[in-house]
């Protein structure tokens, strides 16, 4: 109650600390994170951190995202007054990544442009945008999202963004084009990267284990009807990939971590890799069994690390999650780039970076193919994804990549048909 209650006098100092236009910037930031049909009611930070924390997106253990925020605001005076101990002590937390370049790219062009570049720009948007969306009051950021609704602006499409800032501030396009570039370039080093393959040539490819969680009626959640059509789906889709299936149903906490250590106990030595699936309902931090008690993925993962599971090492360790939070909205998750955290979670809802313990051949990601590089499936998912919204258009939703893989995981296509349609 205590920790609680310090959180909540911290938004509170953060909340008197901002200015109205702040707020604003804060809203345009984290639309990728809410609907935008909550941040149109937002009319202050206070409102705006509610909103984060009911999305498990803030809390006093994972303060990153605010720390994010406050630092692509500039507003390093107020996150240095933040994070001395005797405020909110930090525990090693650093900032997040939930915030995507895109958005930022937009951010800093704001900030970037003057009045009469905003003029110039409402003038070149009359036949683009409807005349009542191009009022004196109109923000830059405003627009960019009315720009996205109509579908002339997103992550993939900034064409007619760079021609209008092209116009009004060639020096400004410079940063379009640099962001482009950017982009460019880790898509296609990770489609046509000529890095190593983990071997896939032994005697048994491996052993595949999926939880399948579906009676959650003893903890108040709603219950997963339809998750034994995804859970057989798996079973067939492995076992045609030569995997040893083995399956948990309706795991509680300590069943979840009972079943991983002794999945860590086996002797892996003749195997190529090893699967985890979990179909369950999750948070930000982890999955959540049935008893509603949470298995944070650095608990999942860790499991199979080199000290506990030694037959395993320098193999790939594939963690396959779906996660769905309850009734709540997804709220969307971008692609990021870790050097250093070289794991990559990818699931329904966003991960937190230091969820992942630093050792190397993780990978948590969406079900894929057999014969393609892993790592350039999830690149054109993200690229799909990007591209659609729900059907209110108001929503989207993509996967948020980080990896420890060293080489790179392509299944061998079996002699067989795949069994799925």
């Amino acid at each position: 109650m205590q920790t609680d209650l310090g959180f909540q006098r911290v938004l509170l100092k953060v909340q008197q600390s901002l200015t109205v236009d702040e707020v604003q910037d804060l809203v345009f930031l984290c639309s990728d994170l809410l609907s935008l049909k909550d941040l149109s009611a937002v009319t202050s930070a206070g409102q705006l951190f509610s909103l984060l924390e009911n999305r498990d997106l803030l809390s006093w253990e994972d303060p990153s995202l605010l720390l994010e925020l406050l630092r692509i605001l500039k507003r390093n005076s107020l996150i240095r007054s933040l994070t001395s101990d005797d405020v909110m002590p930090t525990n090693g937390t650093t900032y997040s990544q939930l915030i995507s370049p895109y958005r930022q790219l937009l951010y800093e062009l704001s900030e970037s442009i003057c009045e009469q570049d905003l003029k110039n720009i409402k003038f070149l948007l009359l036949k683009t945008l409807p005349r009542k969306k191009l009022e004196k009051d109109t923000t830059l950021l405003q627009l960019f999202l009315e720009m996205e609704k109509e579908g002339f602006l997103d992550e993939n499409n900034l064409d007619v963004l760079q021609k209008m800032i092209a116009d009004i501030n060639p020096c400004l396009e410079k940063r379009i084009i640099q962001y482009k570039s950017e982009s460019s370039v880790f898509s296609a080093s990770l489609l046509r990267s000529s890095i190593q393959q983990y071997e896939m040539k032994g005697e048994k490819r491996g052993v595949c284990l999926i939880i399948n969680n579906c009676d959650f009626k003893d903890c108040g959640l709603r219950n997963r009807d339809g998750t034994d059509i995804d859970k057989k789906s798996l079973e067939v889709v492995f076992q045609w990939l030569g995997f040893e299936v083995l399956t948990e149903r309706n795991c509680d906490r300590h069943q979840i971590m009972q079943v991983l250590r002794d999945l860590a106990a086996r002797d892996h030595t003749s195997a190529d890799c090893v699967v985890c699936c979990v179909l369950s309902h999750g948070k930000i931090k982890g999955i959540v069994g049935v008893d509603g008690q949470i298995v944070t993925y650095r608990e999942l993962i860790e499991t199979l690390s080199p000290s506990q599971c030694p037959t395993l090492f320098k193999k790939p360790k594939l963690f396959f999650i779906q996660a769905c939070r309850g009734t709540d909205d997804q709220p969307a998750a971008f692609p990021q780039i870790f050097p250093d955290d070289e794991v990559m979670p990818v699931s329904d809802s966003a991960v937190p970076r230091d969820s992942i313990p630093k050792m190397a051949d993780y990978l948590l990601a969406m079900s894929t193919v057999p014969g393609v590089d892993l790592l350039s499936i999830l690149t054109q998912v993200n690229s799909d994804w990007s591209k659609k919204t729900d059907k209110s258009g108001l929503r989207k939703q993509m996967p948020q990549p980080e990896f420890t893989l060293t080489k790179r995981v392509v299944f061998p296509k079996p002699k067989t048909r795949t069994p799925l349609p």
